[in-house]
C-alpha cells in the first residue's frame, strides 16, 4: 500500500508541474487525483495518514501547488464522514498552517482551523478520555473518567453533551433512550446537562430522559460555574455531543449519532460477550501444542499461557488477553493426558482465579470463571502427594500398602482396552475398578469414590507409592508402553 501511495504522489506531482499554468481546469483535476488518493488512504491508521499526506505536501516544489494540495487536504480530513479522520486535519494544522510554512486562504480560516485544533486535539479516538470534575443533582463532586465504584474498567460508558432547550438534543435523547431499552447493552450514560437552568435540567431528568428496567444506568452531571474546562477539552462547542469510551477510559467513538453508536456498541459487545471454545480456537491451540510433539508436560502449558500475556496483557490488550485464555480454558478442559491436566491446575490459579480485578463482568463469571472452580475442584481431588483413603471394595487396602497403578475404568470403553492391554504389556501392578459394575452393586461406594476422586472422564490412572501415596495422576500407560516402543 505504502509504495502505491509513494507512486500516486508522484504521478500527481509530475502531471501539475509538466502543466503550462495552474488553472481551475487544472485543479479540477487535482481534486479528482486527490479523491482517489484519499480511497487509497481509508484503511489506514491516522498516523500512517498524516505521513501520507505529509509526503504528498513535501513533494510539490512549486508554492501555490503545495498550498492548494494542503488546503485540500485539510478540507477533506476536516469534513470526511470517516469518523476519526479529523485528527489529520489537526496534524495539518499544527504542522503546516499554524507554522506559517504553509498559508490558509485567509487569517479568519487559520483562527478557525486553530480553534478546531484547540477544542479536539484533546479528546481524539485512542486518546484517554480527559479527566473533568463536574458536579451531580445532589451537588457531590463526580471526577470522569468514572471512579471504580461505578464500575470503571469493566463497562463501556456514553459520554453524552446536550442543553434541555436544543432541538436536536430532545430528538437524540429519545432515539437514544429507545436504543438503550431495546437492545439493553450494560453500558453507563454519562448525561451532562451543559446549561444553568436548574430547573429545566430537574424536569429533564425526572421526565425526558428516563431509562427502563434493563443494564443500562444513567449518571447525570453539570457545571454551574463553568469551571471545568469541559468544552475545551471533549470539544462541546455545539449540542448534542457523544462519546463513546471503553472499559480501560480509551476513547473508541467521537462525534456520534444514536445510529453509529449502536454500530460502534453492537461491534464492541460481540467482543465483550466471546462464545468461548469454538472450532477456530481449538484449531488455534491444536497447532500451538503440536509445536511442542506428542507428549505434553505440565511446563508446556504454562509456556503458552506466559506466551499469550506477553502478546496481549503486557501491552495493555485486556479484551484479548480475556477471550484468548477464555478459549484456552475450553480448550484446555477437553483434555485428559497428564501434563495438560497438571498443567491446567496451574494455569487456572495463575491466569484466572488469581485475577478478579480482570474477570470482573457478569458474562465472565458465567463463562469463564464459572468453569475454572468446576475443573479447579476436580483437579484438586487427590493431588500429588495426598495419601488415598481406605475404601471397602476387596483388594483396595492391600494395593493400597504396595502401591501401583489405581486404575478407574468403565465397560466398553476402547480407550480402557487398550490400557488394560499396555498395563499387560508392561507388567506393571494395576487395581482396576470398574465404575459401571460398581454402581450397580455399591452405589453408596461408587459416589464416595467421586467425591474423592476427579473421575469426570475415564479412564483414570493414578500411580502410587507405598501407604497409597499418590506420585502422578492422569497416566496413560499405553502412552507409556510407545514412548518405550520408540526408544528401541
Amino acid at each position: 500500500m505504502r509504495r502505491a501511495a509513494a507512486i500516486f504522489i508522484t504521478l500527481i506531482i509530475c502531471a501539475f508541474q509538466a502543466a503550462a499554468q495552474i488553472d481551475s481546469t487544472s485543479l479540477r483535476r487535482l481534486d479528482s487525483k486527490l479523491g482517489q488518493y484519499f480511497s487509497m488512504l481509508e484503511p489506514l491508521p491516522v498516523e500512517v495518514k498524516n505521513e501520507e499526506c505529509d509526503a504528498l505536501i513535501e513533494a510539490s516544489e512549486d508554492p501555490y501547488l503545495r498550498q492548494q494540495i494542503a488546503l485540500r487536504i485539510y478540507d477533506h480530513y476536516l469534513n470526511s464522514p470517516l469518523m476519526g479522520d479529523e485528527a489529520v486535519a489537526i496534524h495539518l494544522t499544527d504542522k503546516w498552517f499554524s507554522t506559517g510554512m504553509i498559508a490558509m486562504s485567509s487569517e479568519s480560516d487559520l483562527l478557525d482551523a486553530k480553534l478546531f485544533a484547540e477544542f479536539n486535539r484533546r479528546s481524539l479516538i485512542g486518546m484517554t478520555a480527559p479527566e473533568v470534575s463536574l458536579t451531580d443533582p445532589y451537588g457531590a463532586t463526580v471526577t470522569l473518567p468514572s471512579d471504580p465504584g461505578r464500575g470503571e474498567g469493566s463497562r463501556y460508558k456514553i459520554y453524552y453533551f446536550y442543553d434541555t432547550s436544543c432541538a436536536k438534543c430532545k430528538l437524540q435523547s429519545a432515539m437514544l433512550r429507545s436504543l438503550l431499552d431495546d437492545k439493553e447493552y450494560p453500558v453507563d450514560v454519562v448525561a451532562v446537562y451543559v446549561g444553568r437552568d436548574e430547573d429545566s435540567w430537574r424536569k429533564w431528568r425526572e421526565s425526558t430522559f428516563v431509562l427502563g428496567d434493563g443494564p443500562a444506568e444513567v449518571i447525570h452531571l453539570w457545571d454551574p460555574d463553568n469551571d471545568s474546562d469541559y468544552q475545551m477539552k471533549y470539544g462541546v462547542t455545539a449540542t448534542p455531543r457523544m462519546f463513546l469510551v471503553g472499559p480501560d477510559g480509551v476513547i473508541i467513538g467521537r462525534g456520534l449519532d444514536t445510529q453509529a453508536l449502536e454500530r460502534l456498541l453492537s461491534a464492541r459487545m460481540r467482543d465483550l460477550y466471546h462464545n468461548y471454545g469454538d472450532e477456530e480456537s481449538f484449531a488455534l491451540f491444536d497447532n500451538v501444542f503440536s509445536l511442542y510433539g506428542s507428549i505434553i508436560s505440565p511446563g508446556d502449558v504454562t509456556e503458552v499461557a506466559s506466551m499469550l500475556e506477553d502478546r496481549t496483557l503486557a501491552k495493555g490488550d485486556t479484551l484479548s488477553f480475556k477471550r484468548l485464555v477464555g478459549d484456552l480454558l475450553y480448550y484446555l478442559a477437553t483434555k485428559r493426558s497428564e501434563g495438560f491436566r497438571e498443567g491446567t491446575a496451574v494455569f487456572i490459579k495463575d491466569c484466572i482465579l488469581s485475577r478478579p480485578e480482570i474477570w470482573d463482568t457478569s458474562d465472565d463469571t458465567l463463562k469463564v470463571v464459572g468453569m475454572a472452580n468446576m475443573l479447579d475442584g476436580l483437579l484438586g481431588r487427590t493431588p500429588v502427594g495426598s495419601r488415598i483413603p481406605r475404601m471397602p471394595i476387596k483388594g483396595w487396602n492391600k494395593f493400597r500398602r504396595g502401591g501401583g497403578y489405581l486404575f478407574f475404568r468403565s465397560e466398553g470403553c476402547p480407550v480402557c482396552e487398550s490400557e488394560v492391554a499396555a498395563a499387560d504389556s508392561l507388567g506393571v501392578r494395576v487395581f482396576s475398578v470398574d465404575m459401571d459394575a460398581l454402581e450397580r452393586e455399591s452405589p453408596g461406594t461408587a459416589h464416595r469414590l467421586l467425591d474423592i476422586f476427579d473421575l469426570s472422564s475415564l479412564p483414570n490412572i493414578i500411580k502410587t507409592g507405598r501407604r497409597g501415596v499418590v506420585q502422578r495422576r492422569y497416566v496413560s500407560l499405553a502412552e507409556q508402553l510407545l514412548f518405550l516402543d520408540e526408544k528401541e
